[in-house]
């Protein structure tokens, strides 16, 4: 029944490098927002824009720590991977893993996304219909459960 990760592959494009070929390191979250993007969309079946625009619900980054590992390079293809770590009350906790085609760690990053209302621009209880979606990508061991009060969100 699990299905985590959830995984995708991108190539490391011009515009995501610095003169030396190199990504240059604010690339990759983008990349990683690109990713995010994907998961939501093709993971958990809610696209962004049917999230933001239909239901009004915006789902910023509360807070990243990224680690980068190696350095990736102009036409690389890069192994994306994403787990879920913990659900709160509004917030996602999530586990970012970039690497080479051989499994060289290239990023490996921690988010926490919360959801709000973008009306009230305040945090808002994940929907249980995203609760639900996310539950197959939760990494085993993971507190799916963490309390509101314990991670205030």
């Amino acid at each position: 029944m699990s299905r985590s990760p959830f995984t995708a592959e991108m190539t490391v494009a011009f515009r995501h490098c610095d003169p030396a070929g190199i990504v240059f390191y604010p690339r990759y979250f983008e990349m990683i927002n690109d990713f995010v993007e994907a998961f939501f969309d093709r993971g958990l079946g809610a696209s962004f824009h049917a999230l933001h625009v239909g239901r009004k619900i915006g789902t910023p980054l509360a807070s990243v720590q990224c680690d980068f590992k190696a350095p990736s390079r102009w036409n690389d293809v890069l192994h994306q991977s994403m787990t879920v770590t913990s659900l709160g009350g509004a917030a996602i906790g999530l586990k970012v893993r970039f690497a080479s085609p051989e499994g060289q760690t290239r990023l490996e990053a921690q988010l926490t996304i919360v959801t709000i209302d973008l009306e009230t621009m305040r945090s808002i209880r994940l929907p249980e219909d995203l609760r639900q979606a996310l539950t197959p990508f939760v990494e085993p061991g993971a507190d799916a459960m963490a309390s509101v009060a314990a991670g205030g969100f």
